[in-house]
């Protein structure tokens, strides 16, 4: 690892998912459910390119989201996090309602709601 692990503080949790949910608008998905945690990030959304593509274009996003928070937190000398994601990233297929029903809850209503500050 080049830089210490990422722990996303309140305000960079809202950060991200203000821009998940732009990213989604402006792409033409339907975001269904988005939960940012200090250390990870969970989203279940409808959109018709590859996950891959999908995944990478809400990593982008909210890099450069967080790298220009930081930037009006930090004086100008401080060096600004690069890597905020792991490389890679977990993304599944969900092909029926129920699976859909299930992966909403899971993300919204079966994670530890209390926010860390």
């Amino acid at each position: 690892m080049s830089e210490d692990a990422c722990r996303l503080d309140h305000e960079q949790r809202e950060v991200v998912e203000r821009q998940v949910a732009e990213t989604c608008k402006f792409r033409g998905w339907d975001l269904h459910a988005v939960n940012c945690r200090s250390n990870h990030l969970h989203v279940v959304v409808s959109a018709s390119p590859a996950p891959q593509i999908v995944r990478n274009q809400l990593k982008a996003w909210c890099t450069r989201r967080l790298k220009e928070l930081e930037t009006s937190r930090v004086s100008s000398e401080a060096a600004i996090r690069e890597n905020w994601w792991a490389e890679r990233g977990s993304q599944r297929f969900i092909n029926d309602e129920d699976t859909l029903e299930a992966a909403i809850l899971y993300v919204r209503d079966g994670q530890d709601k209390r926010r860390e500050h």
